[in-house]
């Protein structure tokens, strides 16, 4: 079973580093709020401010009923992408 309860799948984010090294990395974050355009957003600025500089963040959270604990040291980070996910569910009205 995976440990995401309902109300937090509108507040979850996926966040695509890549870096200098041109290796990915793919953290998830459960927001405070809902991931709503304007959250995203915000979220994106404050990563961006610290690219480059000396800091290391971490994420901590389960995907598809595994933990994970990812860290990037933001002055390897040259890009990075900050997306909503789509549940399961709605991947469905893709195919058609």
């Amino acid at each position: 079973m995976d440990p995401i309860e309902d109300d937090e799948e509108e507040r979850l984010i996926s966040i695509e580093f890549t870096l200098l090294s041109g290796e990915t990395v793919t953290a998830r974050v459960v927001l405070d709020d809902v991931a709503s355009e304007e959250r995203v957003r915000r979220y994106a600025e404050a990563l961006i401010e610290e690219m480059g500089k000396d800091s290391v963040r971490t994420f901590a959270y389960w995907w598809e009923g595994e933990f994970y604990v990812d860290a990037v040291r933001m002055r390897e980070v040259a890009a990075l992408s900050v997306s909503t996910i789509a549940l399961e569910e709605d991947d469905e009205d893709w195919d058609d």
